[in-house]
């Protein structure tokens, strides 16, 4: 019998090979928690750099946007309500609104 024929007969049983579910799972949630825990790491260090990085830029910043805040906020509230009353009226017109 040559390897061909082997092969061929061991593929030919039909059964495949036994798989623990308790190990698949236990394997599975250890890639799933490593996984996770480097992207908790990276988006804290990223989030770290990103903090570092608008402290030392504050005092600039403030210069630029505390005008502009001044001069945006009008339209800030009301681009708020117009957004509020939007929403509201449409949760309204489909009878879910709760008061």
């Amino acid at each position: 019998m040559t390897a061909e024929q082997r092969l061929a007969a061991f593929l030919s049983e039909g059964e495949g090979p036994q798989q623990d579910p308790d190990f698949s799972d236990s394997v599975m949630r250890r890639v799933a928690r490593r996984e996770f825990t480097t992207g908790l790491v990276t988006s804290g260090v990223f989030a770290a750099v990103a903090a570092v990085a608008l402290w030392a830029c504050a005092p600039v910043l403030s210069i630029v946007l505390e005008p502009l805040s001044r001069m945006l906020l009008p339209a800030a509230i009301l681009l708020t309500l117009t957004a509020a009353f939007v929403l509201f009226s449409q949760s309204l017109a489909q009878g879910r609104a709760r008061v």
